[in-house]
Order: structure tokens, then sequence, then C-alpha cells
């Protein structure tokens, strides 16, 4: 079959022009345009990928910076002498209170490696309530961190003037 030497000069320009724009057409659409689009592909998952690198980089960032926090909590809770019952005795002590202190009970909690969390109840009987807010100062900014839960305050019958008062204070030790 000779369809070629059978054309004329000027089919044959038509054809050939033809087959140039249909193999040019081909690549386009064969080649290009699945490039294109994987290109395209790539720059959104690149993108997704450095925003989730951000992310990452983000935690990291909190974690230095949570962690640099608990480094100064762990280096507060544990540079005063003794433990913090003792320290919450001395409070007491300075405070002129001892003789109203009733009692002192507390429970103790494992929280991480070392470091156990202490839950005291301590009691006073015939208190005064500017005794208990000097007290409750004291405690909290002592050299320990100490947080005050909370406090019952009963009213006596003798004297007006003096309460009851238990206070649940929060607390942490090394083991």
């Amino acid at each position: 079959m000779a369809l070629w030497p059978g054309m004329s000069e000027r089919e044959r320009r038509l054809l050939g022009r033809g087959l140039v724009l249909a193999a040019f057409i081909s690549i386009l659409v064969f080649v290009d345009v699945p490039l294109y689009r994987s290109g395209r592909d790539m720059e959104r998952e690149a993108a997704a990928e450095q925003s989730r690198l951000k992310s990452i980089i983000a935690m990291g960032q909190e974690y230095l910076s949570v962690k640099d926090e608990v480094d100064e909590i762990r280096g507060k809770a544990f540079n005063g002498a003794g433990t913090s019952l003792s320290g919450i005795d001395a409070i007491v002590g300075k405070s002129g209170l001892k003789k109203k202190m009733a009692s002192l009970k507390p429970t103790t909690n494992p929280v991480a490696e070392g470091i156990k969390a202490i839950k005291a109840e301590v009691a006073f009987e015939g208190i005064s309530l500017s005794d208990l807010s000097r007290l409750i100062a004291a405690m909290e900014s002592d050299g320990h961190p100490m947080a005050i839960e909370r406090i019952s305050i009963k009213a006596t019958y003798e004297d007006p003037s003096a309460f009851h008062a238990t206070l649940i204070v929060n607390t942490v030790e090394r083991e």
C-alpha cells in the first residue's frame, strides 16, 4: 500500500503538519500534563511537610520551655532544708501558732521518679482570722512550692474572734 507516493505535494505537507501536531499534542497530553500534575502534587506535599515540620519544631520548643519550668520548679521545691512537712511545721512555728495547731495529717502519692506529692491536712483551734491570713501568706511565699487547696473555717462558741480552721495544703518533695 503506497499511501505516501500516491499523494500530492500539498497533501503530504498537510499530512506532515498533522503528524507533527498530533505528536506535539500526544507529548503534551501523555508527558507534560502528568509531569505538571505530579509537580503540583509534590509542591502540595512539600507544603504539608513544611507545615508538619513547623509544628514539630514548635512542639520541641514547647517541650524545652516546659522542661525548663519543671527544672525550675524542681530546683525551688528541693532547695529548702528538710521535708515539706517540716517546712509547714517551721512556718507555723515562725508564725507563733504552734500552740494553736491541733493536728498535721499528711498523705503521700508518688508522682514521678524521685518525686512525691504530699497532701497535708493542718488543723488549728482558736486561731484569729488575721493570724490565719498571715499563715496562708507565709505558706504560699515559702521556698517550697505549696498550694492551699481548701480552707475550712468554723466559729467557736467560747470566743467569737477565735475560729477552728483546717487547711488542705498540697506540696511536693523528693523521695
